[in-house]
Formats: structure tokens, C-alpha cells, sequence
């Protein structure tokens, strides 16, 4: 009667779902999918996340989108670890041309949907550990498809299309060897856990000392930490309680956790960055800024003073950057923010990229920061911009380099295209990003806005029309027109616009961005000065700069050579 009914259930459900997707875009298909999820997940930050086409103008994440028929299509979505509950989506089935779907490691719940017949191009299928009623195939599905399934604690195999959810191959027949091997066994195994705790109490005395290897909170796994730089300290639980007022003052929160406020035994004040339980980025992240920032130091990032790894707590400590972030000085809320002056904001693009260069030239091997946008540029109180939040940064490839991760990291409207599509990650990713900051400096705008009309959605699609029509006024931050010298801004927008070339043979290196960016301060400064010479001589109408054609200093511009990748620059037309 029970195996009756959701055979019924089953079928209703197939009739329920199996709707035609005739004259559905692909953006339709995709909201209908973020709005059957959303029914028993909302409040989801990655569905929240979700907003117009999901591979244009950025990608949404847990969706990979390669190109067909001159646009791009939905070819893969991995939703692991994701924690969404309810049903499968059947709007999964309206993506006709995905080949892979990863939704293992979720609490999914039902059958798997019947308009998963309809993806005749589907090659990997995975629903490890969901709690699903049936892992029954629909009827019609892809004879080659590797169907991956079953409990948590269920070893993964492949069945074929036909096969009813059961023990996998050979199990049935060795569940009598099973039996008795469990019961044979369970006396030792409890000899063996008992002369475990014996010990493991035993070390625990010698050793009263936390750290993250003790932790038993299973999102937290082993971190395994092993500094050798003496500057960074190691905190207890405690101290970060007693710094931060038992974390009173929240300052900012992002893809690790929240970050409070705080001040040492010694006065120094800090940001405490707090990894959240339901954090996507985890004990690696940890681990790899950790280790990366106890071989690194320069003025231009941002330095780790300590961490703290006790009480299932993964905890970083910083110096406190009383200035905030570029992001929140160049578009955050109106009413908490100071405008930042052209010079200002230049200066601190050139204190970024230095801290960039260095990492790009770090003795024995470089490092890849794969995650620069303004957010991550934090101003101290003298206003110098410093590079933080290394948790995605890693070591360029090299020959010899055993399973490089293939993973790409970064931010929508930040992300490489190049790196994305490709997967092969080179310092050229992080001038891509660069670059995006660079025009973000310029116009006051976000990298990635789909409040706007949809043709301004991209910024760096948005500006590279204005750049090559030389449209300065037209781009500009209202809070800096008629505050900067011409000529230093084109020097910046041409440098811009290179570094976000679509292949990163067309990029220069951080080296010469950081050459061009201090010539155009060097102008900037230049011709402020000869600007205040002129109005104290009274000579000067109310206009602090006069605008300045175009014509009249290219020869002073900064010049793309195509062909090699990187800028050539000429004498600027004025003094130095």
C-alpha cells in the first residue's frame, strides 16, 4: 500500500511539473528556478544573489554558462554543500543544454523531478546525502548519464538508467559476511575507542592549550596551524572577548563572518574578523590567509597581527583601519560618507598597487591575490591604501605543481573573463580586477549594478564606450567634476581601459600600471600647482581647472601597444 502511494505521488508530481518550457528564455526559466527554491529557502544569500540572466552580464554563482549560437547557455550548476532544503527544482529540466548537476551535501527532499528526462545532453548527475524519499530515476532518462547517490554514509556509485534505488553491486550477497563482521568486530572497536580516550584525556592533561586541530564543531575542520612568523600572536578565546566587549561593536560582515571592533591590553585598536558558522568559505581560507600573511609583509597590506583558534572559533585579528574601505568612500551610504578628492583617490590606487607589485614579484614565488576590488582596499588614518583579505590568494602555477585546484574564485564584476572561462589564473586576473577598481575611482559606479538600465548593468562594458569616444564629462563621479586635471584622468582612463582587455595578452603588468598611475599623479600635483599660481595672481576665473581637449596632450598620453601587451608612454605636455 505505502510503495502504491508513492508510486501515485510520484506520478502527480511528474504530471505537476513536467509543464512545457516552449517560449521560455533562459532568464525565465532561471527566475522560475530561483522562485521554486526560494519557497523553502528564503532569505538564501545565494538566491538572493540571483538577478536577471544567470550568465550575463556576470555569471550567477553555482551556474557555469559557455557559449552557443552566439550567445551563452546554462551548462553546468553545482549547488553542493549549499544547505537548501524542499524539493528539486523542476525548472532544473527547462535547461536543456546542461550536461552536469552537483546538488549533493543539501536536504533536498522528494523525487527527483520527471522533466529531468528532457536533459538529453545531461552527462554527471550527484544527490549524495539529501534526504529523498526515492533516488528512482524518471522514466526516459539518459542511458549515459553517471548517476551518483545515496546516504551520507552510503558509498557513491554509478547506477544505470534503470535501476531502482538498492544496495550497490555485491552488497546483497555479503550482508551475512557484514552481519557477522559487525558483530565480530564491535568488541574491538570498542576496545580500540577505549584505549583511545584513555590517551587522548591523558594528553589533554599534559596539554590544556587549544588549538584548531581540537575544535568539534564539524563545519569548523582541522586548521592545522603552523606559523613561524614571531609577529603573529596567538590569542585565547578569552582576550578576543575582553577586546572586542564580548563583540559589542559590529563593523562590517562579509564572506568569512562578521568583523567587530576591539582594542588590545596594549591600547592598539583592531578588527576582529569572525568566521560565521554558515560561512561559504571555510578552514582553507583560514588556514591560507594565515599562513600567507605570516611570510608576507609590506606598508601597502594590510598586516596580520594575530588569530585565535579555540572553542570552535576561527578568528583573525588586524590592525583597525579608521578610514574604512575604498567602497564605502566612493559609493556607500550618502549620509556616512566623505567624498574622496581625485588626488586622494589616486594615491590610494597607487598605494594598492604597490602592495599588488609586491606580491605579483614575491621572492621565490609570486602570489595571485584573485579577489582585488574596492571593498578589499582599506584606508588607514593617514588615507594610504592598503590590500587586505588574502583567503582565495594562492601561488602562481607552475611546472611540477601536483592537482592544481581548478576552482575559480573572485566577485561579480571583478572576475577575469578570461581567467573564468579558461581556468588557467595568472597575475594578468588580478590587473583585470585592477582595472575595474580604476574606473570605479573615475565614475563613483559599481562594478556590477542591475538596478540600472540593463545596458549599464557591466561598468567596464558601460564606460569603454565613452573611453574610446573620449567622453570624460559624460563618466566622471559628479563629486569630483571640475576637481581634476584632464590630462591626469585620461592618463587613468587609458590604463583602465587596457587592463580590463578581454584576453590578458593585451594587459600590461601591475609594474607598469603602477608606473602610469604615478606619472598621472605627478601631472595631477603638477598642474594643481600651476593652477594656484594662477589664482593668486587673480588671473583665473571661479573654474579651478580649465578643461583641457583632448587633442591638445596626446602626445603626453599614455600609449597601448597592442601588440605587446602593455603601455608605452611618451613625454607628458606638462612640466614634471
Amino acid at each position: 500500500m505505502a510503495a502504491r502511494s508513492l508510486l501515485l505521488y510520484a506520478l502527480l508530481l511528474a504530471l505537476a511539473t513536467a509543464a512545457p518550457s516552449h517560449g521560455l528564455t533562459q532568464a525565465d526559466v532561471a527566475k522560475r528556478l530561483k522562485e521554486e527554491l526560494s519557497q523553502r529557502n528564503r532569505g538564501h544569500e545565494m538566491l538572493e544573489s540571483w538577478n536577471g540572466d544567470p550568465c550575463s552580464p556576470s555569471t550567477w554563482e553555482g551556474f557555469s554558462c559557455e557559449p552557443k549560437d552566439g550567445g551563452q547557455v546554462v551548462v553546468k550548476l553545482n549547488f553542493s554543500s549549499k544547505n537548501l532544503q524542499g524539493p528539486i527544482p523542476a525548472a532544473i529540466g527547462n535547461l536543456t543544454e546542461l550536461n552536469e548537476i552537483y546538488l549533493q551535501y543539501n536536504n533536498f527532499t522528494g523525487f527527483i523531478p520527471a522533466s529531468f528526462s528532457a536533459l538529453g545532453h545531461l552527462q554527471k548527475l550527484s544527490v549524495i546525502c539529501n534526504p529523498l524519499l526515492s533516488y528512482k530515476q524518471p522514466d526516459g532518462f539518459s542511458s549515459g548519464v553517471n548517476f551518483s547517490h545515496g546516504g551520507c554514509a552510503t558509498q557513491e556509485y554509478y547506477s544505470s538508467p534503470a535501476e531502482e534505488y538498492q544496495s550497490p553491486p555485491a552488497v546483497a550477497s555479503q550482508r551475512v559476511f557484514v552481519i557477522g563482521g559487525v558483530a565480530g568486530g564491535s568488541l574491538a572497536c570498542t576496545v580500540a575507542l577505549g584505549s583511545f580516550f584513555v590517551c587522548f584525556n591523558k594528553r589533554e592533561r599534559r596539554s590544556p592549550k587549544k588549538d584548531c586541530s581540537s575544535t568539534t564543531n564539524p563545519v569548523f575542520q582541522e586548521c592545522s596551524v603552523d606559523t613561524t612568523n614571531p609577529a603573529v600572536q596567538q590569542f585565547s578565546f578569552k582576550s578576543i572577548q575582553t577586546a572586542t566587549g564580548s563583540f559589542k561593536t559590529l563593523i562590517g560582515e562579509g564572506g568569512f563572518g562578521s568583523v567587530y571592533r576591539g582594542a588590545l591590553a596594549n591600547g592598539q585598536e583592531v578588527a576582529v574578523k569572525v568566521r560565521s558558522t554558515s560561512s561559504t568559505q571555510g578552514t582553507r581560507e583560514f588556514n591560507n590567509e594565515l599562513r600567507l600573511l605570516s611570510a608576507v609583509w609590506h606598508e601597502n597590506l594590510v598586516p596580520l597581527i594575530g588569530y585565535c583558534c579555540e572553542k570552535d572559533q576561527q578568528i583573525l585579528v588586524y590592525p583597525f583601519m579608521s578610514n574604512g574601505s575604498l567602497q564605502d568612500r566612493l559609493y556607500g551610504e550618502a549620509s556616512k560618507r566623505k567624498v574622496l578628492d581625485w588626488p586622494t583617490r589616486l594615491s590610494v590606487c597607487i598605494g594598492a598597487a604597490r602592495g599588488l607589485v609586491y606580491l605579483h614579484n614575491f621572492a621565490g614565488r609570486c602570489v595571485i591575490h584573485r579577489d582585488i576590488k574596492s571593498s578589499n582596499i582599506l584606508l588607514d588614518h593617514s588615507m594610504c591604501g592598503k590590500v587586505a583579505d588574502f583567503g582565495f590568494s594562492k601561488y602562481a602555477p607552475q611546472e611540477g605543481d601536483s592537482n592544481p585546484s581548478m576552482e575559480v574564485r573572485g566577485t561579480a564584476g571583478y572576475l577575469d573573463p578570461e581567467y573564468y572561462s579558461t581556468q588557467v589564473l595568472s597575475t594578468r586576473s588580478d590587473v583585470f580586477s585592477f582595472g575595474v577598481v580604476l574606473l570605479e575611482i573615475v565614475t563613483g559606479r559599481e562594478p556590477l549594478d542591475v538596478k540600472r538600465p540593463r545596458a549599464e548593468w557591466s561598468l567596464v562594458e558601460w564606460a569603454k564606450p565613452y573611453i574610446t569616444e573620449y567622453k570624460i564629462e559624460e563618466m566622471v563621479d559628479p563629486g569630483i567634476k571640475g576637481q581634476y586635471c584632464s590630462e591626469a584622468m585620461w592618463r587613468v582612463l587609458e590604463v583602465a581601459s587596457v587592463c580590463t582587455e578581454p584576453f590578458s595578452t593585451f594587459r600590461p603588468t601591475m609594474e607598469d600600471v603602477l608606473r602610469e598611475l604615478e606619472d598621472a599623479l605627478i601631472i595631477e600635483n603638477n598642474a594643481s600647482e600651476y593652477m594656484r599660481s594662477i589664482e593668486s595672481t587673480g588671473t583665473l576665473g571661479s573654474n579651478r581647472y580649465q578643461s583641457i581637449d583632448r587633442k591638445m596632450f596626446a602626445s603626453g598620453s599614455a600609449r597601448i601597444d597592442s601588440t605587446k601587451g602593455h603601455l608605452q608612454t611618451m613625454p607628458p605636455s606638462l612640466p614634471r
